[in-house]
């Protein structure tokens, strides 16, 4: 489904359900109320010109309100165009010369592919990441995942090591190998560690990355026939595995001169972060996340939805949040 399918299914929904939408307004800041303002609200939303009085807010900003951006930017010379991937529209856009891409999700790759077919020299610098196949046996990965009841388990303690997934869009979306950005003409480095002007620091553990995402790609697979084993499911054998794109990398440099490379551009594909500054009510951790039990704050009437890792993976996805707005509504219920 892309975005256009996204917003029609919103519209159906808000026009099923009678909700009264309103378009447009920007809430710049949440409060508590006092007794002053209003006996019977417990908060107080502003929105420019307007106030509204509630007795529950359930704030469902998502998880993406900055982009994240390492404080060694501020390192690079002022010569180098910088810009992170939310900001990219295409290789035109930028000025004349070799690009870095900072970050290899799936924003990361799409952008240095793009670049890379329009002739731009590219260098892609890689952390750690899960390789998957976006298909198998015909079937979106997401589904296999939802099938086998493995996004709607519990979020305990989040594994530190078990690192985003590469993937593209979902459902039209196509499978990522790095390889293919060598294939295709680009570079591949390691993680960005340390910038001293024209000179920037790799790690040298890109080969170490590769391998770890090919092993994951095949635990993943044997992980879904075993599944389909235990539970009788007669599928035919496991299809044969995707031909590689090309051979691994060469070993990548562990510095680099960003001049001596005509470097003129660098792409921060690094993710997001919450922004929570302007809800001045409730408890936050040192990331932004806010201190929550499966959307509940500590704050009475005041909730939260739709953040990854919420309760469980599907608390990110947008068929998946539906099961915690059940507990938030339950909850408000019980309380009023």
């Amino acid at each position: 489904m892309g975005p256009q399918g996204i917003v029609q299914v919103l519209e159906r929904y808000a026009e099923h359900i009678a909700a009264p939408v309103q378009c447009g307004v920007n809430v710049e800041r949440i409060e508590q109320a006092t007794s002053d303002s209003d006996p019977q609200a417990r908060f107080i939303v502003h929105t420019g010109d307007r106030q509204i009085t509630a007795q529950n807010v359930i704030i469902a900003t998502g998880p993406y309100q900055r982009t994240l951006i390492p404080d060694l930017s501020e390192q690079l010379p002022r010569r180098i165009r910088q810009l992170p991937a939310s900001a990219y529209t295409n290789a035109q856009s930028l000025p004349a010369g070799g690009v870095m891409v900072v970050g290899a999700g799936g924003s990361g790759v799409q952008i240095t592919e793009d670049l890379i077919a329009a002739g731009r020299d590219t260098w892609l610098c890689v952390g750690h990441f899960k390789r998957m196949p976006r298909t198998y046996r015909g079937r979106d990965i997401m589904d296999w995942f939802e099938a086998l009841n493995l996004t709607n388990q519990p979020v305990v303690d989040r594994d530190p090591n078990d690192h985003s997934p590469l993937l593209t869009g979902v459902n039209g979306g196509y499978e990522v190998d790095l390889r293919r950005i060598v294939a295709q003409g680009g570079q591949l480095l390691g993680r960005l560690e340390g910038v001293n002007g024209e000179d920037v620091t790799l790690g040298d553990q890109l080969m170490t990355h590769m391998l770890a995402a090919e092993r994951a790609y095949d635990e993943l697979v044997l992980g879904i026939e075993t599944a389909l084993k235990a539970r009788g499911d007669d599928l035919g054998p496991a299809p044969a595995p995707p031909a590689a794109p090309g051979p691994m990398p060469p070993e990548p440099p562990t510095q680099l001169n960003l001049a001596d490379a005509h470097i003129s551009s660098v792409i921060w594909a690094t993710g997001y972060r919450v922004d929570f500054s302007w809800v001045h009510c409730g408890e936050y951790l040192a990331d932004g996340m806010p201190v929550q039990q499966r959307g509940v704050s500590t704050v009475p009437g005041l909730y939260h939805l739709g953040l990854a890792f919420l309760y469980s993976a599907r608390s990110s996805f947008f068929w998946g949040v539906g099961e915690d707005a059940e507990h938030i509504v339950q909850n408000i219920n019980q309380t009023a």
